[in-house]
C-alpha cells in the first residue's frame, strides 16, 4: 500500500519511533493478534511481521458481505497504522505539532489506498481517515502516552527485534494496553 510517503525515514531513530507508533496503533485497533514480531532491521515495509491471517481474505466460508467487512476492517487498520507512524514521529520524537501539510499527505495516502484496494470514493475514505487521525492526535497529545512511547522506542532500539509476547509484556508494563 502506497509506501512512498509513510515509510520514508530520516534515520534509525525516526524509524524506531515510527514502528513504536504502529505498535501502539495495533493495540488501539485491537489488532494485537495480527502480528508475530516487530523489528527496526531490514526493509522499512517489513517492520511489522504480520500473521498470514492479516493478508488472507479469501475464506470461502465468508459471505460477500463478510469478506467486504474483513477487507474494510484491515483497511481501517492500515490507515490507523500509517497515521500512528507519522504522528508518533512528529509529536513524540520531534515534539512538534502536526500541520495541515502532514495531514493532507496522510489523507492522500489513505485515499490512494482506499481507491486501489477497496474501490472507495473520497466520501467513504474521509470518515475512516478522520476517525484514525483524531484518535491518534488525542493519543499522542497525552503526556503519559508520549513518555511511554519514549520508553518503548528505547527498548526497541536496544533490542532491535521484539516478539509478539515481548511487545505485549512491554505495553502492559507501560499501561498502554
Amino acid at each position: 500500500m502506497a509506501e512512498k510517503i509513510r515509510m520514508k525515514y530520516r534515520d534509525e531513530l525516526d524509524k524506531t519511533y515510527g514502528v513504536a507508533g504502529m505498535v501502539l496503533g495495533l493495540s488501539v485497533y485491537d489488532a494485537k493478534d495480527l502480528f508475530t514480531a516487530v523489528t527496526i532491521d531490514g526493509d522499512s515495509t517489513e517492520c511489522i511481521k504480520f500473521t498470514p491471517e492479516f493478508f488472507f481474505a479469501g475464506n470461502p466460508r465468508l459471505s460477500p458481505r463478510g469478506a467486504w467487512k474483513y477487507i474494510i476492517g484491515h483497511y481501517r487498520i492500515s490507515v490507523g497504522l500509517t497515521v500512528a507512524n507519522a504522528l508518533c514521529r512528529r509529536m513524540v520524537l520531534d515534539n512538534e505539532k502536526v500541520d495541515s501539510r502532514l495531514r493532507d499527505q496522510l489523507f492522500n495516502v489513505a485515499l490512494e489506498d482506499g481507491r486501489e484496494y477497496c474501490q472507495l470514493e473520497r466520501d467513504e475514505v474521509e470518515p475512516i481517515f478522520d476517525e484514525a487521525f483524531d484518535n491518534m492526535m488525542r493519543l499522542f497529545a497525552n503526556s503519559q502516552v508520549r513518555k511511554a512511547m519514549d520508553t518503548f522506542a528505547d527498548t526497541l532500539k536496544q533490542r532491535r527485534v521484539l516478539s509478539h509476547i515481548d511487545v505485549t509484556d512491554i505495553l502492559q508494563q507501560l499501561d498502554l494496553m
